[in-house]
């Protein structure tokens, strides 16, 4: 009996000590996972580049590809007419090229694109094509964020040759908001850029010094003053009654309706 005692007191002992191993185990294999999708380098995305000095193929782009007319009435190269279709990239970044497949555009220029098109029919045409890439416009493929006290939240797109201080006009903002101090964000997984901005003091002076240009994906923050914030503060601790009293009301608007249609609507203001 002593002896199965201490087994059982061994066996506890032992199981003890294993558990936490596991567990650690087990946290370190999750966090290995997450460690492995970590972005190292930029935004995150697959597509990268800066827009602003040479424009690059994004997923909500659209590619058309210029054909030479002389091309098209080459023999065997009928379905040369297809690359002039306007095209969405694919939600795995590629284009169809005739003859060649899909093609993966993402991140590429228009003369990367024309080059890399160009090469690969080549290669499977009996003469050469030279084909003239285009990124056509699309107003929704590049966009900033802007969050805070703006008017306009969420994904802005992003205007030809835009500052900050368009930026500012085009989302607007709100009674609370703090213009002296505005945040530009510049967001990447090694080296993020935060930008502090006096706009009230760029509008007063007319000093353009801060004027930054904007990039896509990048963040502008617009801050509550101190007395916007305590606002801010109690609107969302008050939230929960303003809930409960439009719901009381709707219910009272709803009844008092129901009251007139049937015809009983004597005092229907002083019943719940």
């Amino acid at each position: 009996m002593t002896n199965r005692r201490h087994l059982l007191s061994a066996l506890c002992r032992a199981l003890g000590l294993l558990l936490p191993v596991l567990l650690v185990a087990c946290g370190s294999f999750e966090d290995k996972r997450i460690r492995e999708l970590m972005v190292e380098k930029g935004f995150g995305t697959r597509a990268a580049g800066d827009a602003r000095h040479e424009n690059y193929v994004s997923g909500r782009d659209q590619i058309q590809f210029l054909v030479p007319p002389t091309a098209l009435t080459q023999d065997g190269a009928e379905r040369l007419a297809e690359l002039t279709a306007v095209q969405p990239v694919g939600i795995d970044g590629t284009v169809f090229i005739p003859y060649v497949g899909p093609v993966y555009v993402l991140g590429k220029t228009e003369a990367e694109l024309s080059t890399l098109v160009s090469t690969q029919l080549r290669s499977v045409l009996t003469f050469p094509v030279d084909v003239q890439a285009r990124i056509l416009f699309n107003p929704a493929a590049k966009y900033f964020y802007a969050v805070g006290e703006v008017l306009l939240r969420g994904r802005i797109p992003l205007e030809t040759d835009m500052t900050l201080w368009d930026a500012m006009f085009v989302v607007n903002w709100t009674a609370l908001a703090n213009i002296g101090r505005v945040y530009l964000i510049r967001p990447d997984a090694e080296h993020p850029l935060i930008m502090d901005v006096n706009f009230r003091e760029m509008v007063v002076s007319g000093v353009t010094q801060s004027n930054f240009a904007i990039r896509e994906r990048d963040v502008l923050y617009v801050p509550p003053t101190f007395l916007g914030l305590i606002a801010r503060l109690l609107a969302r601790v008050l939230e929960p009654v303003r809930v409960a009293v439009v719901t009381v009301i709707g219910v009272a608007q709803i009844r008092t309706a129901y009251e007139f249609a049937t015809g009983n609507e004597n005092n229907v203001y002083f019943r719940f």
